[in-house]
């Protein structure tokens, strides 16, 4: 066989097996968060470079403009060696060209927003779906973690499944003044702290870009991501009912949550629901009212920014087969 030959072949085989791994359902589901919503340039060029592969699909996109903030959801297939251990995900290099993407086109000096973050690309995380496991997820943030910091120069912090000891990612914002307000009492702008860290990276360099940041990358069980928005301008008063919703405050338990100022005229409970199945929407939605009852304030009925699992792996089904019957 001449050696044009042999290297179609090699690609026809790489091809099966990665259609062979996508039919089983492995699947690995990636949520980024972008420190930027309000300029179109960027965004435009992260969602091109989430498109560059149709092995990976983005079945959800969330903007919101008063935090400054945008999620990409993705979803693409995991292939294992005859051992049963992953070795390949498209998601790792098109993770990558988002983030270059990303950091050739924010700046987070001139960013500002009412939600805490710390780098432009201020959080990965990775969620096993279908038949793929935990350790599959922490495989993956791994491997872009390590990406990420050599070939960026750029602080990575991994939390969860992915972290040595399975360290929680509140731990670790907590640690480096990720919920300290650095702007006019309510706001986040700029870099403020010192470019050495005070808190060792788990990959690149102990000094931050200004520019840049840094960034958290985990691998985790499902979470829900709730908002209840409440019709006040108070921000003290978010983050009174923000501390006696969340667990850390003696409210519900998996439950964490922010007070956050969210446009002109209103105030947003912000939550993270880490056992999504245990405490649902439902009852922070309850939680909120009965809290803001007591302050005399009006609440809206909250929404989750994104679909649930079951919902999220249908999309991503019926997307995939309409890419490939085109």
């Amino acid at each position: 066989m001449r050696n044009h030959e042999k290297k179609e072949a090699i690609e026809i085989s790489s091809s099966s097996k990665k259609k062979k791994a996508a039919n089983q359902s492995v699947l690995l589901c990636c949520k980024i968060f972008f420190s930027e919503s309000r300029s179109r340039a960027p965004l435009d060029a992260i969602e091109r470079a989430a498109r560059l592969d149709p092995e990976t699909v983005i079945v959800n996109k969330f903007e919101d403009r008063a935090y400054n903030r945008t999620r990409f959801t993705l979803v693409s297939y995991v292939i294992r060696d005859n051992t049963g251990s992953a070795i390949y995900s498209p998601l790792q290099q098109t993770v990558l060209a988002m983030v270059e993407a990303a950091y050739g086109t924010i700046n987070l000096e001139q960013h500002s927003g009412t939600h805490p973050r710390l780098g432009v690309v201020d959080d990965i995380v990775l969620h096993p779906l279908a038949r793929a496991s935990l350790d599959e997820a922490a495989w993956l943030a791994k491997a872009v973690a390590t990406d990420i910091g050599n070939r960026f120069q750029v602080p990575v912090f991994l939390y969860g499944a992915a972290h040595p000891t399975g360290k929680a990612l509140d731990s670790i914002r907590r640690e480096l003044g990720y919920y300290r307000p650095n702007f006019m009492g309510n706001q986040w702008a700029g870099w403020t702290m010192p470019e050495i860290l005070s808190v060792k990276p788990n990959e690149g360099p102990t000094c931050a870009s200004r520019a840049r940041g840094i960034t958290m990358i985990g691998a985790r069980p499902w979470v829900g991501l709730y908002n209840v928005p409440i019709m006040s301008t108070d921000v003290s008063v978010a983050r009174r009912i923000a501390r006696m919703v969340s667990a850390r405050g003696g409210g519900l338990p998996t439950v964490q949550s922010l007070g956050l100022v969210h446009g002109e005229n209103s105030i947003e409970i912000a939550c993270m629901l880490l056992e999504p199945n245990r405490v649902g929407g439902d009852r922070v939605q309850s939680r909120v009212e009965m809290l803001a009852s007591q302050e005399g304030l009006d609440v809206e009925t909250g929404y989750f920014t994104d679909s649930s699992p079951e919902m999220i792996l249908d999309k991503y089904l019926n997307l995939i087969s309409a890419n490939r019957a085109e």
